[in-house]
This record gives C-alpha cells, structure tokens and sequence, in this order.
C-alpha cells in the first residue's frame, strides 16, 4: 500500500531509471494508469506516454507537475530512537514525582476539597524555596508563579496569601478582560498568557479551573482538544511545570460524600481525552477519620496517574488555623486513616498487645488463650489477632516447640506469613 506521495515518487524515480519495487496493484487512479503506461513504454517514449496517460483529465497539470518536480530518488529522513533520543533533554521535575517539567499535570477534587489552597500553598513553597511538602527541595527557590484565576475572584487569592504571607510581588494573577471571564479559547487570551509567561519565566503555571478557562464544552473530545493542545504546547515551550485544577462528576450518593469520595480516574469530569493528555494526574479528598464527617478534616492527596515515574506514597494534610485569621496547610508524609466502627477483633488486638507487653518473658501460647477465654475472646480470634500483629509477636523457641511463648517487639519484624498457622 503505497500514499499518494510514495505513488508520484516512484513514477519519478521510473521515470529516471531507477529500480522501483512497485506493481500496478499499489497504485491508485490515475496515477495508476500512469504507472501503466511507464511500464509498457518503448525506452525513451516514457515522457510521451505519460502525458498522453493523462491527456483529458482535469487535473493533468498538477498531476504532471506533481511527478516532473519529485527529486528522483528522494526518500524521507527516518529518525530511530537512538538518533531523536540525542536531542532530547531528560524528563525533569518541578516536584519530584508530583508535577513534571514541560508537561501538562491535573488535580482533580470536589468542590470545596482544596485545590486552590494546594494550588496557592505550591506556590509560596515555590515564592520562598521553601521545599516541597515530602521534603524535596525547590529547584528555583525564588522563581515567579503565574495564577489563572478563571473564577474571577481575585480577593479569594489575595486574602489567603496575605494571610500565609506570601511574597505577592512573585505572584502573578492573569483575570479576564472588564465585564470578561477567561476564555483560553480566545487568541486574544492565549496571547496575554504566553506574554506573561515570556516575560515572567515562571516556575509554574495554576489553572483554576478547567471548567472556567475557556467557553466550549468539557464532554467532548472536540470541545478540547485545541485548548489542551494550546496548554501541552505552552509548558512545553516555557519550561515550566503547568497544574490544572479540575473537578470530579457528581457520585451517585452526591452531597458532602464528593468531599471524602476515594476518587479514580474515571471519576474525573469532562472528556478522558483531557486526562490522557496530562502526564501526571493528582486527586485530593477530605478522609472521614472519625464516626462524623468533617469537611474541615484531614485531607489526602495522591497520584492517580503517572506516565514518568513509580507512583509516590501519597500525603496528608490538615487546616492549621493562623493568626489573626486564615489558615495554612500543614501537610504530614503520611495519609490520615480512614474510619471505620471498632470490630470484635480490633478489640482483640488491643487486648493482645497489652497482655504480651505485661508479661515481657512471653507467654505460651495456650496460657494466652486461657487469659483470652476470661476476656470472652475465643482461640480463633486471639491467632487472627496475633496474625494482624505478627511483625510485632516474637516466637521465642519456633512455633511448635512445647516451650515456646509469644512476646512483643516494639520493633516491627519480618516475618514468615505461616509461622503461626493455627
């Protein structure tokens, strides 16, 4: 199967006497009525039964000028890997894991999760080289941020960095034109964005939100795909790292369950298309840890996606009041545990624990039931518990041996999964 492109070059290269592995069957019409014709031509009459192959046609003389112009024997430059990878720069990070450089990153939530105070909590760790909120360092401590408030309400923004004491004069915000909203459907808009971004050489750009930067629709893959071009093409030219926040569909159960929604991939709004494009796709949920839900609860924030890189371990983070009002994140390299009602074995466990720490020699592990039988805890349930407790629980003589006991180690353990098979 030959494109029309291939079809004209090799009539060209027949034409000059080159070797030309192609049959009649590769060709379309009419250009397959020319090759014809080359084929069956008497040597030097090729030039003449070409043009009178085409004599008639409406488009003879572009089809002419099409074949008399081809360079005999040009072939296309096809470049390996090994050829592109040697102009290509490494794949770098804004923060490390998180948001790459150059390329598009989302956060998606519910309404009211966070976003934005993550958004401007990046921002003055950024503003202030204050590293990131797993530790790792900032790479241009210092740098400039760019803002898209597409929700027109810079106030908000304003207030919140007044209260976190963000260095405002690093702080960029881009609103829409008087009586405007943002459009970055609009060359207008797209240009003031890529002049900000010349000029301010940003370390990173926020969009908040996706649903407001520009005005077509968010479903379908047409409503999209020149906005997101326009965003891949930007980053990529800037250098920089690009978060777009984004918003989750509406669960079944709806109400204050978007807040703790344990959200995936397909949760998020709009077109898939606009998650394939991003190389790295964050979601953030307020975590119940306690019998009520409390929107001002802890928070976690995880990769849902990652084109570049192992997945990190995700984070937490809480609402710390500031004086003398606003509040700030004050993040914990470990998720907040969801709740759940205390079970039977949960109270078994606890038990366990204490007992073993009590006796500090060990206990057999027939006197441990016997103690358990007195607490209305049952053989089964005490060995699931010492399972679930297994990297805590020392065999001091090997399982089956008559003097064997069992005792707490503070210190977690490897540990054979069988060891203490019932």
């Amino acid at each position: 199967m030959l494109t029309n492109r291939m079809q004209v070059q090799a009539i060209a290269d027949r034409l000059a006497g080159l070797p030309v592995k192609a049959e009649s069957r590769d060709f379309q019409p009419p250009l397959r009525a020319c090759w014809h014709a080359i084929e069956q031509a008497a040597p030097g009459q090729e030039f003449k039964v070409l043009e009178e192959a085409v004599y008639g046609l409406p488009e003879r003389d572009q089809i002419l000028q099409a074949i008399l112009s081809a360079r005999p024997g040009y072939r296309p430059q096809m470049m390996s890997l090994e050829e592109m990878g040697k102009g290509l720069d490494p794949i770098q990070w804004v923060w490390d894991g998180w948001i790459p450089r150059s390329m598009l990153s989302i956060i998606g939530a519910s309404q009211g999760s966070g976003k934005s105070f993550v958004g401007l909590d990046l921002a003055a760790r950024i503003i202030h080289g204050l590293g990131f909120p797993d530790g790792s360092p900032v790479a241009r401590p210092g740098a400039n941020v760019i803002y898209v408030d597409a929700e027109a309400v810079p106030q908000i923004l304003n207030e919140r960095a007044l209260n976190y004491g963000i260095d405002r004069s690093k702080l960029f915000m881009m609103v829409g034109e008087p009586g405007e909203m943002i459009d970055l459907g609009q060359q207008s808009y797209q240009d003031r964005l890529k002049e900000m971004v010349a000029m301010l050489e940003p370390e990173l750009i926020i969009l908040d939100s996706l649903s407001s930067i520009h005005s077509s629709g968010q479903n379908n893959v047409e409503d999209v795909r020149a906005l997101i071009g326009f965003l891949t093409r930007l980053v990529n030219w800037a250098c920089c790292g690009m978060l777009l926040v984004h918003h989750i569909r509406k669960p079944a159960s709806g109400g204050q369950s978007m807040m703790n929604f344990d959200l995936g991939m397909e949760d998020l709004s709009g077109s898939g298309y606009i998650t394939q494009q991003a190389r790295v796709v964050m979601g953030l949920r307020v975590v119940q840890t306690g019998p009520k839900f409390d929107p001002n609860g802890a928070r976690e924030l995880k990769v849902l996606k990652s084109n570049l890189s192992a997945y990190p371990d995700p984070l937490g983070f809480q609402f710390e009041p500031l004086h003398p009002a606003g509040v700030r994140l004050k993040w914990d390299v470990k998720p907040p545990k969801p709740f759940r009602e205390r079970t039977q074995l949960d109270e078994c466990q606890e038990w366990l624990e204490d007992f073993l720490k009590s006796h500090s020699d060990g206990v057999k592990p027939r006197e441990v039931v016997e103690a358990g039988k007195d607490e209305g805890l049952s053989r089964p349930m005490i060995y699931r518990a010492r399972a679930e407790l297994s990297r805590h629980i020392v065999n001091t003589m090997g399982r089956k041996s008559p003097e064997n006991r069992w005792q707490w180690s503070d210190v977690e353990l490897t540990v054979d999964p069988g060891e203490d098979e019932m």
